[in-house]
């Protein structure tokens, strides 16, 4: 994820940087880019289409205000997140229409970041959702949706890919579960294995067929169970349209 900050004033362009730091780290979110710009013609030098995924504009700057800013943008990109920042409720009407996700007003606290980047593109942000887990001797970013199924061989986890990697994690089955089972994707089918729903492809009588190529027994005791959850999943996949 990549996130950009218009605001000609480097402290509150600096604070909204640390808000929106905090945020992503205690939601486990990744992003591997964070830009700070001073104007929006500094911005648009630099801006061309998907590069963002979030955007957030100050109204009121000298130059090129945020919201001829944020006109210019969607001329390249009408999916990116556009967030206003202002001292003034002034613009709210015209915020909708550049397609806008939220408006915060200044001074800007965490409770308004949060309420702002919940209201973002879940898509876009969900994809980098990851947890920290150790492996080879150092703490490593496992991005949850990259996984495709996990499986527990001499006393720690194999982790499979989507794309046909694999990463060894030194954790206890039990330990590893913590992390991954509160997400509603994350099945235990069967003792010592996780399967990711977003990779099967089918879910036959006594096992999954993964998009991977992966054959996933499921355990006789808890098929009815499994057959459950992942039907509840793809119910929910297809109503919110979360599939990524």
């Amino acid at each position: 994820m990549k996130i950009a900050i218009v605001d000609d004033i480097k402290g509150e362009a600096e604070r909204l940087s640390g808000l929106v730091a905090h945020y992503l780290s205690t939601h486990g979110l990744f992003c591997d880019q964070t830009d700070l710009f001073a104007s929006g013609e500094a911005f648009l030098e630099h801006f061309e289409s998907t590069r963002y995924d979030i955007i957030f504009l100050d109204i009121y700057m000298s130059g090129m205000t945020g919201m001829e800013t944020a006109r210019r943008i969607r001329e390249q990109d009408t999916n990116c997140s556009l967030l206003f920042v202002t001292t003034s409720p002034d613009f709210a009407i015209d915020s909708y229409d550049v397609n806008a996700t939220y408006y915060l007003l200044k001074p800007v606290n965490e409770a308004q970041v949060t309420r702002a980047l919940d209201r973002c593109n879940m898509d876009r942000i969900e994809r980098d959702r990851y947890v920290m887990v150790p492996s080879q001797g150092k703490n490593v970013r496992l991005f949850l949706h990259n996984i495709a199924y996990t499986e527990y061989v001499s006393r720690r986890i194999m982790v499979y890919m989507k794309d046909g990697g694999t990463l060894e994690v030194n954790l206890s089955q039990k330990e590893f579960q913590q992390l991954l089972l509160p997400f509603d994707w994350f099945c235990d089918c069967m003792k010592g294995v996780l399967v990711n729903f977003e990779d099967v492809h089918k879910l036959q009588s006594d096992h999954f067929d993964m998009k991977c190529g992966a054959t996933i027994a499921i355990s006789r005791l808890k098929y009815s169970d499994v057959r459950e959850r992942y039907l509840d999943y793809t119910f929910k996949t297809l109503r919110e349209g979360q599939a990524l």
